[in-house]
């Protein structure tokens, strides 16, 4: 989004608002990191806007608009340490063009709140192992700090009337912690904010959100729901299973509780119950029964965060009374087993003694030396970016639960089956061997076994570690996502941690070149995409420009890292820019585009070709 085109503000003030970039989006509207100009300087905000589009009618509108004000109004009550602060509430023209607001139609409701400065609970928790003591307080301070402000808001005490408040989209997204180690909940739903509200579309983050949630019914049981699925988030390093009885069996099976008693533990589970009733109603107590056993363990490995399950991709509606299937599997390189000891060749041509294999993999004695196996390629390192909570989905077609298809496998050339290819080459020479030799002689010169070695590989949605027996050089295939050497990896591989879906990976042709690995644009106005880099690059290379078979000629691109400008230049038909941009110690990346007139929809194909990561 260009940062001087779009603004918004009331009737009195139409242009108060300069909005920089889109920065989220849910069942009622897209959020927005905006600036307001006061005393000379900008402060920066976010501005969450519900256009009149969102409404079926004048009269719905009016309606919406009242609730809407209401509820606005009452959140401002809940001014406390780790709520967001609400500044104002408004409605007026719809997002314009500097002075531009008499030339649009249509109405827009918006609510302005603090920008909370810090990194979300999904990041917080990437950059921590949790095999320290210090590691597991901080944990168990976070989730304390969250239980205090959910009481506080559940009690009613957060308003004079004694008005229950309730967030409605608790998620590891939806919570803030600044260098100070303060976690702020962030992005209310506005029409969840009362006990027993229902709502007219079900939006919520999958793996959060509790039974009730697809009826649009929240209540304080469903934001403590929620909370227990982060509580496993932060304990486990991966993503909460989507049914309540899968997240009942994941949080029982945590290493960390498992030294707690029976009748504890129960006590422990009820935070995932279906019937809300049945869920505990302080969570400040809940987390009594949790804190001891987490931050007295002493065995680091009960923290060694696992290889986390890939990221659902995407949620499709189904038919009533299907079962919700269970977590996808992760499956990773499996050694390949020894191959058979073939029996000794004569003493006069017998080949030269291999080295001796190692005693896990060795085959029972034989009067020959054994052959040497290959040592087993090292299964993919995953990280805890792998466990992202998906972007938030609505399910059009109720009632019945969703099914999630895990995203597709990106192909990557197993060095184990190589290997196991040359093995079998050396098989079949030392047999040859043998055979010129007379063979042995209680299998009247025949080779005594005949096998074919294979090895297959199944990789997980998502980057994977460099393979170091892979090769130096570039994988000629071209895959999307291939590792285009030991330190270097495609962004097309990479989860989004966030986006609007207007980026397809796909070939593209720029100034008549050919990338087989490219980000290609679906959408004329714009469009997002957000990626967590973990920290753990230096570079990154790409090729920028306008499709070759844009019917539009231009599009202005904007990157950034942590909130900091990479590029933000206008690109343009037949003029590609290829750029080397420093991405070292980054968290954070966002790619967006726009048209580069603003009063239209008329932003070219954006292309980026070959978009590569370095360390």
């Amino acid at each position: 989004m260009n940062s001087a085109a779009h603004h918004i503000g009331p009737d009195t003030a139409p242009d108060r608002y300069r909005l920089l970039s889109s920065i989220g989006r849910g069942g009622e509207a897209v959020l927005y990191r905006a600036e307001i100009e006061l005393d000379g300087a900008p402060e920066t905000v976010v501005v969450k806007v519900l256009d009149s589009k969102s409404a079926l009618g004048p009269g719905q509108f009016a309606r919406l608009s009242t609730k809407w004000n209401e509820q606005a109004e009452l959140l401002r009550f809940a001014n406390r340490p780790g709520v967001v602060g609400v500044r104002e509430h408004f409605e007026g023209p719809p997002i314009h063009a500097p002075g531009g607001a008499s030339t649009v139609s249509g109405r827009a409701l918006a609510l302005v709140m603090n920008h909370v400065e810090g990194v979300d609970l999904r990041d917080w928790r990437f950059e921590r192992t949790l095999t320290t003591p210090a590691e597991r307080r901080d944990v168990m301070g976070t989730l304390a700090q969250l239980a205090d402000v959910l009481d506080w808001l559940h009690s009613g005490r957060a308003t004079t009337s004694g008005r229950v408040v309730v967030h409605g989209d608790l998620s590891p997204g939806n919570v803030m912690v600044n260098v100070h180690g303060q976690a702020t909940l962030v992005d209310f739903g506005l029409s969840k904010l009362t006990a027993d509200h229902e709502t007219a579309e079900v939006w919520f983050t999958p793996g959060y959100a509790a039974p009730e949630v697809f009826d649009g019914r929240r209540t304080p049981a469903t934001d403590r729901y929620a909370f227990g699925a982060i509580a496993y988030f932060l304990l486990s390093g991966q993503a909460p299973p989507n049914t309540p009885e899968q997240l009942r069996h994941a949080i029982r099976a945590l290493p960390q509780l498992s030294s707690l008693p029976p009748e504890r533990k129960e006590r422990v589970l009820a935070v995932c119950a279906t019937a809300p009733e049945q869920r505990p109603e302080s969570l400040a107590g809940w987390l009594k029964d949790v804190r001891d056993a987490v931050v007295s363990t002493s065995s680091a490995s009960a923290f060694a965060t696992p290889a986390p399950a890939p990221a659902p991709a995407t949620a499709t509606p189904v038919a009533p009374g299907t079962p919700t299937p269970s977590a996808p599997t992760v499956t990773s390189a499996r050694p390949v087993p020894p191959p058979p000891v073939l029996p000794p060749p004569p003493p006069a041509k017998a080949p030269a003694a291999p080295a001796a294999a190692t005693a896990a993999t060795a085959p029972p004695p034989v009067t020959s030396p054994p052959v040497p196996t290959p040592s087993p390629a090292p299964p993919p390192v995953h990280s805890v970016q792998d466990a992202v909570p998906p972007r938030r989905v609505a399910p059009e077609l109720r009632p019945g639960p969703l099914v999630i298809t895990p995203a597709p496998a990106r192909k990557r050339r197993p060095a184990v089956a190589v290997l196991a290819v040359a093995l079998a080459g050396a098989l079949t020479v030392i047999a040859a061997q043998w055979m010129s030799a007379g063979g042995d002689d209680e299998n009247n010169g025949a080779p005594s076994v005949t096998e074919t070695v294979t090895a297959t590989e199944t990789e997980t949605a998502g980057p994977a570690a460099p393979d170091p027996s892979a090769s130096e050089s570039p994988d000629e295939s071209g895959e999307p996502g291939s590792v285009a050497g030991a330190d270097a990896v495609s962004l097309t591989g990479f989860p989004q941690v966030d986006g609007d879906d207007m980026f397809s990976v796909k070939e593209a042709v720029i100034n008549s070149k050919g990338h087989s690995d490219a980000f290609v644009s679906d959408y004329d106005c714009g469009g997002y995409m957000e990626f967590n880099l973990g920290r753990a690059w230096s570079t990154l290379d790409l090729v920028a420009g306008i499709e070759d078979n844009s019917v539009k000629d231009t599009a202005r691109l904007r990157i950034t890292l942590d909130g900091t400008p990479l590029f933000e230049e206008k690109i343009e038909l037949g003029e590609p820019q290829n750029r080397s941009l420093s991405v070292k110690n980054g968290l954070r990346l966002v790619i967006s585009y726009t048209a580069t007139d603003t009063e239209t929809c008329d932003a070219g194909t954006v292309a980026l070709g070959t978009p590569t990561l370095r360390k």
